[in-house]
């Protein structure tokens, strides 16, 4: 699977609507990355095989979006999302970030699970 089949899988948002979810309190599965990034490339994969097998929803925000660029780059500095790929779990109002396109499908599981704790 490539990063456009992974992401094809989930649902494309632009920064408001990403922070009118977390506000909201609702639970968010995010995905933060791009194209053009081999990391990004390496991660959607990974993460829609999770998404796949614990019939997740996964939002998708496109690092790329110069429509949404100065949204998006306040979002990131707000919530650090200092490198892509970038993985965000919030729910109630609390927020967990990792940047590491090398976790391996199971420790990108157990932090989803891990932030629907929160």
């Amino acid at each position: 699977m490539d990063f456009y089949q992974a992401v094809s899988q989930f649902k494309p948002l632009v920064t408001q609507e990403v922070s009118d979810r977390i506000q909201s309190g609702e639970k968010l599965i995010l995905f933060v990355g791009r194209a053009s990034c081999f990391y990004s490339r390496l991660f959607a994969p990974k993460l829609a095989q999770v998404q796949a097998e614990q019939g997740l929803e996964v939002a998708f925000l496109d690092s790329e979006n110069f429509a949404d660029w100065e949204d998006l780059q306040a979002f990131r500095a707000r919530y650090q999302i200092l490198t892509v790929p970038g993985l965000l779990v919030a729910e109630g109002g609390q927020v967990r970030v990792v940047c590491d396109s090398s976790l391996s499908p199971e420790a990108i599981r157990t932090f989803i699970q891990e932030g629907a704790s929160l």
